[in-house]
């Protein structure tokens, strides 16, 4: 709908002259929903539907530290501080980077832990 009004404005500024009649143009706000919230159970079954342990720990990290798909496709296992229960995400969403906690529970940190 907003593109219908731009054109509009544009078409009453620049093509026929008229500024008084764009300015009476109004942009419609759209409500934003909530996201959906998984419950404890969806969410186990979700981590055990996954048979790949690489598979399971990328889910766990991913909603445990909410973090985005690239962000954990780029994820190493240096970025992980098990020590201080932080994880490093490096050129995350808009090139920045951040340091996220990580939970006890979260297998990341028991994973990386374990291999040193």
């Amino acid at each position: 709908m907003n593109s219908i009004v731009s054109a509009l404005r544009f078409f009453f500024t620049h093509t026929i002259d008229r500024p008084d009649l764009a300015r009476k143009l109004v942009r419609l706000a759209h409500p934003r929903k909530l996201p959906v919230v998984l419950s404890r159970d969806e969410v186990a079954r979700l981590l055990n539907a996954t048979t790949c342990l690489k598979h399971q720990v990328a889910l766990s990290v991913a909603y445990g530290a909410r973090l985005r798909v690239a962000e954990v496709a780029t994820l190493k296992v240096a970025d992980v501080d098990s020590e201080r229960m932080l994880l490093r995400v490096e050129r995350g969403k808009g090139g920045r980077y951040r340091t996220l906690c990580c939970r006890k529970t979260c297998s990341c940190c028991c994973a990386s832990s374990s291999q040193n």
